[in-house]
Formats: C-alpha cells, sequence, structure tokens
C-alpha cells in the first residue's frame, strides 16, 4: 500500500524548502555574495561591505544615477558624511569649477538619498578623525590619502586612462557598487597593484 500524500505535508514540505532557500540566500546576501581568502582581505572592510551590501546601502537612487552618473561615477553614498553631501548640494553652481545646478525638486531628491544613505550606513574607518569636518572630496578624507600613499603620481596624474584618484572606478572596477577591495585594483595600463 503506497503512503498517501496529503496537502498539509505537500505543505510543509514546501514551507521548510522555502525556509531553508531563503536562510541560505540571506546568508549568502550577508556575506557579501561572494567568498573570500581572510587571509588576502582586511577582515573589517569585509564585514563592512557585508553589512553595507546587506542593508541594500549599494542600490543607487535613479534620479542620483542619472544626473550625477552622467558627468562622473556615481559615488556611493556612503563614501562621505552626511555634512559633506549637504555641503555639496548646497554648492552646486560651483560644482568644482563646473555649474551643476538642478531644479528644486531634483537637487531635492538627491540631497535626501545621499544624506539618508550616508546617515543610514557608511564605512566607518573612512572617517576617523574627522570630527566636524565636511570634505568635499573623498580624495581629501585621511583614511583615503593614507590607503593610496604609495601610489606614484606617475601611475595617477601621469596615467591618461586614470588622470586623478578621484576616478575610483578607472582601478577598482566595482567602485559604483561600493567595493574597493584592495586585493582587486588593476591600474590601467600598469596592471593589478600590490602594495
Amino acid at each position: 500500500m503506497k503512503p498517501k500524500f496529503t496537502m498539509a505535508a505537500g505543505s510543509a514540505a514546501l514551507a521548510t524548502i522555502l525556509v531553508v532557500s531563503f536562510y541560505g540566500l540571506g546568508q549568502s546576501l550577508a556575506s557579501g555574495g561572494y567568498e573570500s581568502d581572510d587571509h588576502d582581505l582586511d577582515h573589517e572592510y569585509h564585514e563592512e561591505y557585508s553589512e553595507n551590501y546587506r542593508l541594500g546601502a549599494i542600490a543607487m537612487n535613479t534620479v542620483y544615477t542619472e544626473e550625477c552618473g552622467s558627468c562622473h561615477m556615481a559615488y556611493p553614498a556612503m563614501l562621505l558624511p552626511q555634512q559633506s553631501w549637504r555641503k555639496i548640494m548646497a554648492g552646486l553652481e560651483d560644482h568644482f569649477g563646473e555649474n551643476a545646478e538642478l531644479d528644486h525638486a531634483t537637487r531635492g531628491e538627491i540631497e535626501d538619498y545621499l544624506v539618508g544613505e550616508s546617515g543610514r550606513v557608511s564605512y566607518r574607518k573612512l572617517f576617523r578623525n574627522l570630527g566636524n569636518a565636511a570634505p568635499l572630496r573623498i580624495t581629501e578624507l585621511p583614511y583615503f590619502v593614507h590607503e593610496h600613499d604609495e601610489i606614484p603620481a606617475r601611475f595617477v596624474a601621469g596615467n591618461d586612462q586614470v588622470k586623478s584618484l578621484s576616478q575610483c572606478n578607472a582601478c577598482h572596477r566595482e567602485a559604483e557598487r561600493g567595493r574597493f577591495d584592495e586585493d582587486d585594483v588593476v591600474i590601467p595600463g600598469i596592471g593589478r597593484w600590490d602594495d
């Protein structure tokens, strides 16, 4: 005699499969969705990246991506503190030598996005020793300066494919997704960077 398959048994089996699947997906997202060699990664960076990924801070606002990303990389909001984003958005008429003014509604939406995301989640170590300062450039952050101080100027300013340290995505190919792992740095025309 065959065992009888009931609707209740089928529902219980399906529920178990879904719970296990969603648990696995959640674990994958919480870990950043990729495997890593702990001896090759900065552990604190890996934890922060995973947390940022899990919280969705890497996702971009479409208006921000279209307006700001049409001229330069759409920097992840978590790379500057809230006070910096407010200052940048208040000075769009002279945005690093360019007029980047926006209509009031668009400017407001982008500022709300940047300030909100920066306040929700950030790379904490980028803001060490910053106090109440509101730098306008990510390249002015003490941690950023420290991380890039060994790179010869000829690899950046003297490199037509890079030109400036502000061109994060020239060497960090996943920069717009908020990933800046030093093990993945490839300097155009030079090759993999290993300090």
